[in-house]
């Protein structure tokens, strides 16, 4: 097995399995709610997970321009968050519930899930272990706006990390954890699925 089938086993599932159905399946209203006024919502989940994706495959791994960037994907999403939603407020939170395009955050989804697979598809093993530079990290998170508010902690957490952790913690195991946030969102608003 190389590097490639093995993140795909789990990439692959992710958005056929575990995400897939969430577009067609649950009405655009009850994307937006949320069950408690200090949970997320299902859009804001999608949201986020697919902005950490787009900055961590990227700009941490590839050093391509963000896909959201590229796509004028802010604009047609109609949210004017450029960070990657970590430390949002509630108040922020309802913005963005309210204001998304659901179609357009599809849109933006399947375009970071091409460009990954770009990326993916061009690594080898010995790129992995690369680590990434300081001054560009601090590039990325504060300079870029990636971190809300340019938040030093958010940059602090990532000095040190190679390309092969920023894959594996922000391409799979990150997703994953708010697929079954979604999970308790979905079952907490009455959604069943098929």
């Amino acid at each position: 097995m190389d590097l490639q089938q093995l993140f795909y086993q789990r990439y692959d599932a992710l958005y056929t399995f575990w995400i897939g159905d969430l577009w067609t399946a649950v009405p655009d209203e009850l994307m937006r709610q949320r069950p408690h006024s200090r949970v997320n919502s299902i859009a804001w989940n999608l949201w986020h997970l697919t902005r950490v994706e787009d900055v961590a495959l990227n700009r941490f791994i590839a050093d391509f321009p963000q896909v959201m960037e590229e796509g004028g994907w802010m604009k047609r999403m109609k949210v004017l968050f450029r960070h990657q939603g970590g430390g949002m407020t509630l108040d922020e939170v309802d913005e963005l519930d309210r204001d998304i395009d659901m179609q357009a955050l599809h849109g933006y989804s399947d375009a970071v899930q091409a460009r990954t697979r770009e990326i993916v598809n061009r690594l080898s093993l010995d790129d992995l272990d690369a680590v990434l530079e300081e001054h560009r990290l601090r590039g990325i998170m504060l300079d870029e706006g990636v971190a809300r508010n340019r938040d030093a902690g958010m940059f602090e957490n990532y000095l040190g990390w190679s390309k092969g952790k920023s894959l594996m913690n922000l391409g799979l195991t990150h997703p994953y954890q708010h697929v079954g946030e979604i999970g308790v969102i979905a079952a907490l608003l009455g959604i069943e699925f098929e």
